[in-house]
């Protein structure tokens, strides 16, 4: 069971470089590369649709002209694309040593009398890596990213466990592969298609598009094979929660829940994660920086899984196939006079229940609704931390509704049907 974040002790320490990285601005300037090529393309496609359907050729030279305007647009999206590399890659901070204090409450910087602070609720994840030198990676709202340098690994993991955000209280989102692998598939996709579908659709009709229908197509077939390009080379998301892993490839995903997983190991620049459905392990091609620090990081999360046994009844929190209405009404017979007499769970067994990873996933919920009927002060901030750590998405969804005030059945229902 993970430790309240009140009773963490404190972590100080020197730093002798802080620095920051702008991922969510690199996404955002990488997902508008595009926009240069396609706009011009759309607009002179609107162009060649009006010219024929309203029978007027003035429209033909407004069309011809956005055309021009296409190499221009792919100059300009490729300048996106290196932009956006650049904000996701670099980190941007002078080597000046840094006070670094991480609490309960967060993170505070102190540079001589410059002093900033980071709320723990700002913090969506940290990692230590190790290469090409030691140092945290905290991953922030925002997609902003601080990377602090420390002396050792345990002093970096120190640092994570301070404010809560170790593998048994925050899960972990990893991207593997190059940045700038799906910016230029796009960049050099759309101008191809734009050009093969335009030969192919001449090929089938002439004079070309002679009529207005086939504009529309050779716009559709061009953005959509644009669209698959980028989705075949999208980079892979491994996400490493308190309850297994997650491997997101462009067109599939794999669960691996740590009750399964019976190996990682690292051959050269890979990882692989052996596990009991298949005799087949999961290959993750990480990159030199970064295998040892997943591989770690997973294997650290693999053994805070590895819990004690289940409390005696806890059995009673699943929800049995019953309508979530009458599941919550055992839940509440579960109880008498606002405590837990009626059932030999006593309030310690039914934290350790929402916290067990290996435990069931309506299990789990069962405790979290339990925990909000019962009225358990820190019930909230508990449900909190068990659904920030899981990589279990409809695992997550489920505990983040538990953890409201006011329960939307409708939505608990869908979330518990997924989960």
């Amino acid at each position: 069971m993970s430790v309240p974040p009140a009773s963490r002790p404190s972590f100080e320490l020197t730093s002798p470089h802080v620095a920051w990285r702008y991922e969510g601005l690199g996404r955002l300037i990488g997902r508008l590369a595009l926009l240069p090529i396609a706009v011009p393309f759309v607009v002179s496609t609107i162009g060649v649709v009006l010219s024929e359907v309203l029978d007027d050729s003035s429209l033909d030279s407004v069309a011809f002209g956005a055309l021009l305007f296409i190499p221009l647009g792919v100059l300009v999206a490729f300048g996106l694309a290196l932009v956006s590399a650049l904000l996701s890659t670099t980190a941007f901070g002078r080597k000046r040593l840094v006070r670094v204090v991480a609490g309960a409450a967060g993170l505070r910087l102190t540079l001589g009398a410059v002093e900033r602070s980071i709320p723990r609720d700002e913090i969506r994840s940290g990692m230590v890596v190790s290469e090409p030198r030691v140092r945290v990676e905290l991953h922030l709202r925002g997609g902003r990213v601080l990377e602090v340098q420390v002396a050792r690994a345990k002093e970096g993991a120190r640092l994570l466990a301070a404010p809560g955000i170790g593998p048994a209280e925050r899960r972990v989102e990893v991207s593997l592969g190059g940045v700038n692998r799906e910016l230029v598939a796009g960049c050099v996709g759309m101008p191809v298609f734009m050009g093969l579908w335009l030969f192919a659709l001449g090929a089938i009709s002439r004079p070309l598009f002679s009529h207005a229908w086939l504009p529309m197509v050779w716009l559709v077939l061009t953005l959509a094979s644009t669209w698959l390009l980028r989705r075949a080379v999208r980079r892979t998301r491994v996400v490493v929660g308190s309850d297994g892993v997650r491997v997101e490839r462009p067109f599939s995903s794999v669960w691996i829940p740590y009750t399964e997983l019976t190996a990682v190991q690292i051959r050269g620049d890979r990882i692989l994660l052996s596990h009991r459905r298949s005799e087949a392990a999961v290959a993750l091609g990480t990159g030199e920086d970064l295998t040892d620090a997943l591989a770690e990081r997973i294997r650290e999360a693999h053994a805070c899984a590895v819990g004690s046994e289940a409390p005696r009844g806890a059995e009673a929190l699943e929800r049995r196939g019953r309508d979530l209405a009458a599941w919550r009404d055992e839940l509440r017979k579960l109880i008498a006079a606002g405590d837990y007499r009626a059932t030999t769970l006593s309030p310690e067994d039914v934290l350790h229940t929402l916290d067990d990873a290996d435990s069931p996933p309506d299990r789990r919920i069962g405790a979290a609704l339990l925990l909000r009927i019962a009225g358990y002060p820190e019930a909230r901030d508990r449900i909190r931390v068990a659904a920030e750590a899981t990589a279990d998405d409809a695992l997550r969804a489920a505990l983040e509704h538990a953890a409201e005030e006011e329960v939307d059945d409708a939505a608990l229902a869908r979330a518990l049907r997924r989960a």
